[in-house]
């Protein structure tokens, strides 16, 4: 305990001087003043306001007192006066002085009026500078006086203006605007009630103001006294208290009225809901007491006061914004802050002093730091940098116990890197842990399929590895090696081997050791699959607490030999999933068309022969050629993938059987011309010759034109075939042939789709009936290339592109001279290759398999850099690509699922391919090797019909092969 005291006196945590140096001393005691002085006045500027708001409240009362006490004194003196009686015009004007003295007396009144039971109705208005113009008033005008008459025949109204002297200035009969008093409620409730009647607030008639009406009945009972009260005057008057700059007020009646407020309400607007501001006053009992709250994200100080004048119960509401309450507190509080701020200017050299001692260990730390971000684990002295901080001391020795684990680890990671050697992975994996984990020796077992058995894959005892030769896997189950069953259900386990309890694989070995402590720990994929387990034996005897502690570390560490593991398994995974997803496309393309199935199966097989007999090549131009393990599987992906384009062409093109073939075979709808054409003839023969004997000439030439027509079809039908090379003269006579008519009388846009639509209407529709051409080549049989796409640009080939898309011209595609393809199409055939290209291109293919689009693209290349899509030379393609170009060749002149033509003798294509070689078409000693290896006769047993494997004489074939240097053919060829 003394040494611990002694010890607290030189060192002292690192969070105890910042904390006291800095955060408390400043920090603290500058918020604590603001806040408290800022509190402080915001609750002075409250008081203060809320006795203002009391004062006001006061003041109002008293005015509304007088106000009231005065306009009751009024009305009731007028009820007794004689103005109540008065029947005619005159009589009321003489007493009209009467009424200008009561609003001389009542500043707050607009007008004062008697309204009669008869529906006479006489009232004298103030002229303000609002209403004057309202009233069409003459300058001089400062009293209106109305007198409505509803006795007469006709109602009457008519207007006196008055001078300050009461003088009558002017006088007029006006419209009658049909006002009725007795209809008033002001009328209705003083003619019920006794007394003076306060009126609810509604919009004055005659002004359009808001406001209310104190009336009464006359004691003869013939007439009611009306005095009116603008809201306007009353809010004048609210607004003349000197509230805070921003406040808004309201004076409501007993039944909720508004009949003042500031700032002045809209016209007609008398309820308290028209006021947003005031309104959370009145939600509760707020009456004599402030209190802050919000509306519309603004905040307000507020109460409601309630007010007593005459027996009448008013209430005030005041509200004045926050801001002006916290204006000054705010203020003093920028300046405690400014002054909050030197102080800690001023504190700034202590800080830097204590600041400067600490960091100095802080230092070495860092740079202790950095030599391990840059893989530096140098254990170094650092007894020069001793901290008074005891943390810092603490990280100073747990830094260099750290940088010994990591070089470990680091050594760990490096066997991660060890390629294709799966044993070395794991026994270096095996040695660090052993070391990292101070254990004597281990083993590393993997799970087969069946769970419960497990082979050994590495073995380490005592810093040597021990062969595995001699041990036989482990079979885990209740019977078996019981002691380990829980491994199976991944649960680490600990505990001591006996030779009772040792399994019997590894008694030998382990025999003169016993017993041993072991520690077996599973070692599981991400997604807790058992791959196997490792375990670990130690001759030593640890106490509980370090066992524990040493498990924990062995858990830890299983994982690098899990990633391991796992990254194999995947590998694998993932190798088969490519070779699986790759022959997936192949086969779809093969089957998307019946006449090319199978050819993306094929190609490989005799690429990768041909590739075998290159390889196993002793003697010869490929006596040096070999293919690396990454090289072969680039070369197989190749093989699968080099035809994948196909999947973008249309299978019309691709199994167009003939000339006219589009979706369907055209030749059926020139059959039915023909055949219309025929019974055109004979209708009009019989025509001609309708009620006429005919003579046997007219007959024989009727027999000979149709005879005609039959064998101008089927020789256009042997067109369509294209087997044979077209002459001269069999172009001609298409285009005779061509000139035939015959009538249509349907529309020919009835029942078609859009597309076809859109390109007929490209020329105007002949009328109907027509003679139609028996062929013709026309504007809608033309697809035009619309540009859409442009990827194919960006690879910049050399395949020349024709100006149309596609050209279904029925003479066009007739006059074919060999085969069934027009240009369009075969170029939409070659166009494969190139989407080939594109397709490959933008798969992310791993460094290893980077070759794939090339090789894949490159088989319809030659050797004199006349073929597609690159032009490629002899020097520009691999050995790979001419491999598979003489695949492809050999597989396509060989296949029997061509539509245009049955497949080859196999010595017919050897004899074509040959000739191919001599126009530098196919690579010419890569064919010797085809030849000589006997890879043609090995195919043909599997993949050809019996009848198409032909004896073949090899020797003739290689004396036909022209001896010309491949590095002579482009001096030979010419620029034509």
């Amino acid at each position: 305990m003394k040494t611990r005291i002694k010890k607290l006196k030189n060192r002292y945590p690192l969070h105890i001087q910042i904390t006291v140096l800095f955060t408390f001393l400043i920090v603290s005691i500058g918020c604590i003043i603001i806040l408290f002085s800022h509190t402080q006045l915001t609750k002075l500027t409250e008081v203060s306001t809320h006795q203002q708001y009391q004062k006001t409240g006061e003041a109002i009362a008293a005015e509304l007192d007088s106000v009231t006490r005065n306009m009751a004194m009024s009305v009731d003196i007028l009820t007794k006066m004689p103005i109540t009686a008065a029947q005619t015009e005159v009589q009321r004007m003489a007493l009209v002085s009467n009424f200008i003295m009561v609003l001389q007396q009542n500043h707050y009144a607009s007008s004062v009026y008697s309204a009669y039971q008869n529906g006479d109705f006489f009232i004298l208005r103030r002229l303000t500078d609002q209403n004057r113009a309202l009233f069409n008033a003459p300058a001089s005008a400062q009293w209106l006086a109305q007198n409505y008459r509803f006795d007469l025949a006709t109602p009457e109204k008519k207007e006196f203006y008055l001078d300050n002297k009461q003088n009558v200035i002017s006088s007029a009969t006006v419209p009658y605007d049909n006002y009725d008093p007795r209809s008033r409620k002001w009328f209705t409730l003083a003619s019920a009630e006794k007394g003076l009647i306060t009126s609810p607030n509604y919009i004055f008639k005659g002004t359009g103001e808001t406001g209310f009406t104190y009336s009464q009945q006359a004691d003869n009972q013939h007439a009611v006294i009306g005095l009116d009260v603008s809201l306007a005057s009353l809010s004048a008057f609210l607004q003349q208290q000197g509230l805070p700059p921003g406040s808004q007020a309201a004076i409501l009646s007993e039944s909720g009225e508004v009949i003042a407020s500031q700032p002045a309400q809209i016209r007609g607007n008398t309820g308290a809901g028209n006021l947003p501001v005031l309104q959370p006053l009145f939600t509760q009992d707020n009456a004599g007491n402030s209190r802050l709250f919000s509306v519309d994200n603004q905040d307000w100080y507020g109460a409601v006061i309630n007010i007593h004048s005459m027996g009448n119960d008013y209430r005030l509401a005041i509200a004045t914004p926050s801001a002006f309450l916290t204006a000054d507190a705010s203020a003093i509080s920028n300046r405690s802050t400014l002054i909050a701020f030197l102080l800690l200017l001023l504190s700034l050299p202590v800080i830097w002093y204590f600041s400067r001692r600490i960091s100095r260990p802080l230092i070495s730390l860092r740079k202790d730091a950095e030599a391990i971000s840059n893989l530096h684990f140098e254990v170094e002295d650092h007894a020069g940098h001793s901290s008074v901080i005891e943390e810092v001391d603490d990280l100073h020795t747990a830094m260099a116990k750290m940088k010994l684990t990591l070089t470990k680890f680091i050594s760990m990671g490096s066997m991660l890197t060890v390629k294709n050697n799966f044993t070395q992975q794991m026994q270096g994996l095996l040695t660090e842990t052993t070391e990292i984990a101070d254990m004597t020796g281990g083993m590393v077992f993997l799970a087969n399929q069946d769970m419960n058995l497990f082979t050994p894959a590495a073995f380490r005892w005592r810093e040597e590895n021990i062969e595995l030769a001699g041990i036989s896997p482990l079979e885990i189950d209740n019977d078996r090696c019981s002691e380990f069953w829980q491994i199976v259900k991944g649960q680490t386990i600990s505990g001591s081997l006996t030779q009772e309890s040792l399994p019997a694989p590894l008694l030998t070995f382990f025999r003169p050791h016993l017993p041993l402590r072991y520690v077996a720990v599973p070692m599981q994929t991400h997604d807790n699959q058992l791959l196997g387990f490792l375990l670990l034996f130690n001759t030593r005897t640890l106490t509980d607490k370090h066992e524990n502690a040493k498990i924990q570390l062995i858990n830890s560490l299983v994982g690098m030999l899990s990633v391991a593991i796992e990254a194999q398994h995947l590998l694998v995974e993932q190798k088969n999933l490519m070779n699986a997803f790759i022959k997936l496309i192949a086969g779809a393309i093969d089957e998307k068309s019946a006449y090319t199935g199978g050819h993306c199966q094929r190609v490989p097989v005799i690429t990768k022969m041909l590739a075998k007999a290159a390889v196993e090549s002793r003697e010869g131009p490929f006596a040096s050629f070999t293919l690396s393990e990454n090289e072969w599987e680039e070369l197989h992906t190749a093989c699968w993938l080099h035809d994948c384009g196909k999947i973008t062409t249309p299978e019309a093109v691709v199994d167009k059987a003939t000339k006219l073939e589009l979706i369907y075979n055209r030749i059926h709808e020139i059959r039915m011309r023909f055949e219309l054409l025929k019974r055109e003839k004979e209708v009009a023969f019989l025509r001609e010759h309708a009620g006429q004997p005919t003579d046997s000439a007219q007959a024989h030439a009727l027999n000979e034109t149709l005879r005609q027509l039959d064998d101008d079809f089927y020789f256009i039908a042997r067109c369509n075939i294209g087997s044979e090379f077209l002459s001269d003269d069999a172009l001609v006579r298409i285009s005779q042939i061509a000139g035939y008519r015959w009538t249509r009388t349907l529309d020919d846009t009835a029942g078609i789709s859009r597309e076809e639509l859109v390109r007929k209407q490209r020329l105007p529709q002949p009328a109907l009936p027509v003679q139609e051409p028996m062929l013709a080549d026309k504007e809608e049989h033309i697809v035009y290339r619309d540009g859409t796409s442009k990827q194919a640009d960006r690879y910049h080939f050399k395949l020349k592109k024709p100006e149309l898309q596609y050209n279904y011209g029925e003479i066009y595609n007739l006059a074919i001279r060999r085969g069934t393809l027009n240009d369009e199409e075969r170029y939409k055939i070659n166009e494969h290759i190139m989407q080939t290209i594109i397709m490959l291109e933008n798969l992310p293919f791993p460094r290893t398999m980077s070759n794939v689009p090339v090789i894949a693209g490159g088989h319809h290349e030659r050797v004199d850099g006349k073929g597609y899509p690159y032009q490629l030379n002899y020097t520009q393609m691999s050995v790979q690509v001419r491999m598979m170009a003489i695949a492809d060749v050999f597989e396509a002149l060989t296949a029997a699922d061509r539509p245009y033509k049955p497949g080859k003798l196999l010595s017919e294509a050897l004899n074509i391919m040959v000739s191919m070689v001599n126009e530098h078409h196919l690579d010419r000693d890569l064919f010797i090797l085809f030849l000589q290896s006997g890879i043609w006769r090995d195919y043909a047993q599997t993949y050809l019909e019996p009848e198409k494997a032909d004896s073949v004489d090899i020797a003739a074939l290689l004396a036909k092969i022209a001896p010309q240097p491949v590095e002579d053919i482009f001096c030979e060829v010419s620029p034509a």
